[in-house]
């Protein structure tokens, strides 16, 4: 008869089935840190699991999402914070950062939530990429009301509340239509070139609609409605240069259009109206419609629907030396500026200024209309 053989248990393998398991430290790196782990266990666990991991493949991957979902599905539904983060984690996400930098245009709220923050990532694009006047950053504005809660400081230090600071050069804001997109405060331009506003009605009830400062500053605007500001609807000045076409400058409580100090506004198609209201040292003159003031401060009307009526003072108002031109000889001024409450063509007396026309299309020559004093031409 054979002795039956035992085998001694020891304590530490009675206990294996109980073992509790291994509580690591946190990371110094933080919880989601990718770096090499020498921990014995860790890497039996990535070794035992390695044929249940992969990376996306359009061929071959479970998912069953093809390139174009990706692409066309997926990606647009990442705002550009959301994007710029996934850059890093892999080549293909980082493609598609390139992609999106490519287009040059970014959509708010669907991309960036507000006009402010559309701003700020404007400004950190410009950072990496280098934009043009041909091809400018484009930040597309939906249908709906946008409200600007930021500020900015203009070159006399002065801070105007809800106005939006352009921080860049070569970049352009388009609305839907101005009866479908709404700003709610100003733009203010201080040296930056080739700015454009497109397509959308901007109103301020804490100051002027847009200003735009400065020997380097150009700004283009289309399609625009400026109505309802507290202050002016806009101001041009210190050697600036604007060309708005087919813009309504309507309602401001300020002067519907202020050009001054070396600055030209070039204007086709536009209307000046029902400007006014507001009397303080700036608008205690009573310039209400278009108003242009200073040493080599030049206003240029153009088109056939070009039209100053119903302002509460002034229709067109020229001081110090500062010039109007229109450039209209197919229609008479009383039809292009009529109705304004005190006068409608106004220079100050002595001080070299003047309102000039073209009176002939078949000739470019401009003829002095009123210098000096006032004409009302009801």
């Amino acid at each position: 008869m054979s002795k039956k053989r035992t085998r001694t248990t020891t304590a530490a393998s009675s206990s294996k089935g109980s073992k509790k398991p291994r509580i690591l430290p946190p990371s110094p790196h933080g919880p989601f840190w990718n770096g090499t782990t020498t921990d014995p266990e860790i890497i039996t666990v990535l070794v035992n699991n390695r044929d249940e991991a992969f990376h996306y493949d359009a061929e071959t991957s479970r998912l069953n999402l093809v390139q174009e979902v990706w692409e066309h599905v997926i990606i647009p539904f990442l705002n550009v914070k959301e994007l710029s983060m996934l850059r890093p984690t892999c080549k293909w996400c980082d493609e598609q950062w390139q992609e999106f930098l490519k287009r040059n245009t970014f959509r708010v709220p669907e991309q960036v939530p507000t006009i402010d923050e559309a701003m700020r990532i404007g400004f950190n694009l410009a950072k990496q990429k280098v934009y043009l006047k041909e091809k400018p950053l484009v930040v597309a504005l939906s249908e709906g009301e946008h409200v600007v809660e930021g500020s900015w400081t203009d070159s006399n230090g002065v801070v105007a509340q809800n106005t939006l600071e352009i921080a860049c050069s070569n970049i352009s804001f388009i609305g839907q239509g101005k009866d479908k997109t709404i700003v709610h405060g100003g733009i203010g331009v201080l040296n930056k070139k080739n700015v454009t506003v497109k397509s959308l009605t901007l109103t301020n009830l804490n100051g002027n609609g847009l200003v735009v400062e400065g020997g380097e500053a150009s700004v283009e605007m289309l399609g625009l409605s400026v109505k309802e500001c507290v202050s002016s609807g806009l101001v041009v000045h210190s050697g600036a240069s604007v060309k708005a076409t087919q813009c309504e400058f309507n309602e401001n409580r300020g002067i519907g259009v202020y050009v001054r100090g070396g600055s030209k506004g070039i204007f086709t198609d536009c209307s000046f109206h029902n400007n006014g209201g507001m009397h303080n040292s700036l608008h205690h003159h009573g310039w209400n419609g278009v108003a242009a003031n200073g040493e080599g401060a030049l206003v240029e009307l153009r088109g056939e629907q070009t039209e100053i009526h119903h302002n509460k003072d002034y229709g067109l108002t020229a001081y110090s030396n500062a010039t109007i031109n229109i450039y209209i000889p197919s229609r008479s001024i009383t039809a292009l500026v009529h109705d304004n409450r005190l006068s409608d063509l106004v220079t100050s007396t002595f001080s070299g200024a003047k309102i000039q026309s073209q009176l002939s299309s078949s000739s470019l020559e401009l003829t002095v209309i009123h210098r000096g004093g006032n004409l009302v031409a009801h």
